[in-house]
């Protein structure tokens, strides 16, 4: 029997947003930046790391991130249209600085050891996009 082509095909795995998140007003709103930065999440996520994700310009820059104001707002974007939560909180104190960590909200959040997250992980995603209205809009199916 022959094996249907999948996700599990791509070398290196695969990074992506899920269609129903992307068919929300949430996500429809979000800026150009907001949606780059949730990609670059997206990337970090390996399918057993979802809470143990950051946005550090340190991590980002060499992904083409220059600005730290520019991550900060693209940040508060994804947290106030509840497409990603904070895991963590970040702490500049030295020594014994840490970065803020984040999950996204269409998978459950993780166990990540040694992470010391306010967030506990879960067994559902913090958010059902499968249980909201109709979507923002509708694009042609080719």
């Amino acid at each position: 029997m022959a094996r249907k082509k999948g996700v599990n095909d791509f070398q290196g795995g695969f990074a992506g947003v899920p269609r129903i998140v992307m068919k929300t007003n949430d996500y429809a709103s979000l800026s150009y930046k907001a949606k780059a930065l949730l990609f670059e999440l997206a990337y970090q996520y390996r399918g057993q790391n979802n809470g143990d994700l950051t946005v550090a310009l340190s991590v980002l820059r060499c992904r083409g991130w220059k600005r730290e104001a520019t991550i900060s707002d693209a940040v508060s974007e994804l947290l106030s249209a509840n497409m990603i939560v904070r895991t963590r909180d970040g702490r500049f104190s030295n020594p014994g600085s840490r970065c803020a960590l984040y999950a996204i909200t269409w998978r459950p959040v993780d166990e990540c050891p040694q992470k010391h997250l306010s967030h506990p992980p879960t067994s559902r995603p913090p958010r059902q996009f499968s249980m909201e209205g109709k979507p923002h809009c509708k694009m042609p199916v080719t």
